[in-house]
């Protein structure tokens, strides 16, 4: 018997590679041997140092770990009958071809004793990426190996490991979600229309005349000369490109052009088509386009650089390498089709290195119901089966005129979504004023939270890349034991707010209903102040500015005041809302801030700060510590507005810090309302400037006797 810390076994024509303590990959030699070298789809297999032993006999080779065994057939040619057990010896799969396609991964709830991640096929990127090969180097696949494919399958044991580890140890092979720029999280604004440069600008001078914020604006097909394909810029609606950008920069909105790529060359890999594409891209970046939107289309499109590797996620990665190669220290953003979504209906798996390469969408929809309630499962199932976060809806459909119920349900949801991007086609409209006062009142109060909730969001799209946690969590990746935990039509945004969109529309007369589960512990009703203790399912009833939202009783949802645009992710002004539990209890929620769009973070230049609420007895207190802090990101001063919001029971005697006294708004505050406080949520304010790169605490402690 050989023994080794996370050797190769090779037993005939199959080399079996322990990566980890729940992870073992599993090739059989291709035409060039056992492969090492990064591919398309695995970007690193270091894994983790496993203990491994190697026995022969019976007519198999068996490599044992702690955790796991694999059993090969002596002169094995390839795969099939390849055996995997766990460590006691039962077997719980065998190896077959089939195992190479795409599949969903499987959710926090429904952990299967094994998973196979097939990497197939299997594509060797040059070291230049999807970018036209050096001089030298112009051969008929630019680089990209396809000579060495072979059945190449890694195996996961998510049961044993637990649902965490089975995604970090997915993302370690297949390579991290990367952190999108902080406007990605702004308002987008889209529509099918040939927009010349004064009616562009005047959209967006009207977004800004109605209070409405905006980061992103696009121009769909109609900048090209044609509509449809190619790179030159229809200058009878821009005469010139660069001035239409530069003023769009002065009122603090990016710019996006779509892109319909038809193909040019003999195949996708082949140089002239890939210079094609680079050039044609880097001639509009270099007027100062921020970025771009990679329509597959149906007609002209991409083509496939090897079967099984599909044009949508070929696409994605050529756009990317483009980007990144032009802007090296600014982080890209390719908005496409999201891989296996086709105009709203989910048929197939995504790719498994989709996810490196945000944001996307769900394809052409239409303005009913029905696809509202497509969208915001599409969104959130996403982040689970295919690890993709920034999944999203082109708000209010594209296709038809929603009518103001749906409308403002469409954008209720988009304001609580991963990205916010109202779209339609031509011949019809979605702008906000279009639908008069009370409407766009609406939906203006749904779009300004999402500004002021900006900490929270960011701090979210930083954890879904620390650990791919999404932003939109279906319920059961925190309470896997609960099955009505799994239903894709609520979801909980960030760590602390439970959001469960209006899905259908209210009976004449009537407000919209639906029901929701309250997951365990305590939810606070964010319009009523009510709280609700769970697992339970409740029944809502809500008027069309209403739309069920929750906070976790001992959760803090981070805020900050109005913004029209995004701007930078540092809060020289911060609100806490602080949600006190009714029973002792501590949790810790982190705010990340960094300069919102370089890649400097991925060198450590970011800030993360703890906040902790804790509650014992008739004492609450809020720890607020640096954890980490590189230079020139934090303010030199922060101004902190912390909401105490008390249960009922809770009457605070005094405070460290002067307490600003009644009338408090209640927690419904948060979506800009103006109601009276109500007797179930009173609210303690306190306000106090800090050094953010020391600590300090918050007491409040409760009258006796």
């Amino acid at each position: 018997m050989n023994s080794s810390v996370s050797a190769a076994f090779v037993v005939g024509a199959v080399r079996v590679q322990p990566l980890g303590p729940y992870l073992v990959r599993i090739e059989a030699r291709g035409p060039r041997g056992f492969e090492d070298r990064e591919t398309f789809t695995v970007a690193d297999r270091a894994g983790e140092p496993v203990a491994a032993t190697e026995r022969r006999g019976d007519g198999a080779t068996t490599v044992a770990t702690p955790h796991y065994r694999v059993v090969v057939p002596d002169n094995a040619a390839g795969l099939d009958n390849v055996r995997v057990e766990n460590a006691s010896g039962e077997t719980l799969c065998k190896l077959s071809g089939a195992m190479l396609g795409q599949k969903f991964l499987p959710a926090p709830s429904a952990l299967p004793a094994v998973w196979v991640l097939g990497d197939a096929p299997r594509v060797v990127p040059p070291a230049w990426g999807a970018l036209p090969p050096p001089a030298g180097a112009e051969d008929a696949t630019s680089g990209w190996d396809l000579a060495n494919d072979a059945p190449d399958v890694y195996v996961f044991f998510p049961a044993a490991s637990g649902y965490a580890r089975f995604r970090a140890d997915f993302l370690g092979l297949t390579g991290g979600i990367p952190l999108v720029p902080l406007y990605a999280l702004g308002l987008w604004y889209s529509r099918y229309h040939p927009y010349d440069e004064p009616s562009a600008l005047a959209v967006i001078d009207r977004f800004r005349a109605e209070g409405m914020p905006l980061d992103l604006f696009t121009l769909d097909t109609d900048w090209r000369v044609g509509a449809s394909c190619g790179y030159a810029v229809n200058e009878s609606l821009f005469p010139d490109l660069a001035r239409f950008i530069r003023q769009a920069h002065a009122r603090q909105v990016r710019v996006m052009l779509n892109d319909h790529p038809e193909p040019k060359g003999k195949s996708a890999l082949d140089p002239e088509d890939l210079k094609f594409r680079r050039d044609g891209l880097v001639s509009l970046l270099e007027q100062g386009v921020d970025l771009w939107w990679f329509d597959r289309n149906w007609h002209t499109h991409l083509q496939a650089p090897a079967p099984g590797l599909e044009k949508e996620v070929w696409g994605m990665r050529l756009y990317r390498d483009v980007v990144r190669d032009f802007r090296p220290d600014r982080r890209p953003l390719i908005l496409s089709n999201a891989d296996g979504i086709n105009n709203g209906r989910r048929d197939a798996p995504s790719h498994p290195a989709a996810h490196r390469f945000p944001v996307w969408w769900t394809g052409d929809t239409c303005a009913e119901w029905n696809y509202l309630r497509l969208g915001v499962g599409n969104a959130v199932n996403s982040g689970i089966d295919s690890l993709l976060p920034f999944v999203h809806d082109d708000l209010g459909g594209h296709h038809g005129q929603p009518d103001p119920e749906l409308y403002v349900r469409f954008m209720q949801f988009g304001a609580f979504s991963p990205v916010a991007r109202i779209h339609c086609t031509t011949q019809v409209h979605r702008y906000p004023w279009a639908y008069g006062a009370d409407v766009a009142r609406i939906v203006g109060d749904y779009f300004r939270l999402r500004y002021r909730l900006l900490p929270m969001l960011y701090s979210a799209a930083h954890e879904a890349h620390r650990s791919g946690t999404p932003l939109l969590r279906r319920c059961d990746l925190e309470w896997p034991e609960c099955p009505k935990a799994a239903d894709s039509s609520q979801y909980l945004l960030g760590d602390d707010l439970l959001v469960a969109p209006i899905l259908a529309p209210a009976r004449s007369g009537a407000e919209a209903e639906r029901t929701v589960w309250i997951p365990p512990g305590e939810w606070q009703d964010l319009w009523s102040g009510r709280a609700h203790r769970g697992p339970a399912t409740i029944g809502v009833r809500c008027p069309l500015r209403e739309m069920p939202a929750f906070a976790r009783r001992g959760g803090v949802v981070l805020s900050t005041p109005q913004r029209q645009a995004t701007g930078v992710p540092v809060w020289p002004e911060l609100v806490v809302n602080a949600f006190v539990p009714s029973a002792d209890g501590e949790l810790t929620r982190t705010l990340y801030e960094d300069d919102g769009i370089s890649t400097a973070h991925e060198r450590g230049a970011c800030a993360l700060t703890e906040f902790t609420l804790r509650r014992q007895g008739s004492e609450i207190s809020l720890d607020m510590t640096p954890v980490h802090a590189s230079a020139n990101v934090l303010p030199r001063t922060r101004q902190l507005a912390v909401r105490f919001h008390l249960p009922a029971e809770f009457v605070p005697a005094g405070s460290d810090f002067a307490v600003v006294p009644a009338q408090m708004p209640r927690a419904a505050e948060l979506f800009g309302g103006a109601e009276a406080p109500a007797a179930e949520d009173p609210v303690v304010l306190i306000r106090k400037a800090m050094n953010p790169v020391e600590p300090a605490t918050l007491r409040l402690v409760a009258k006796t006797g």
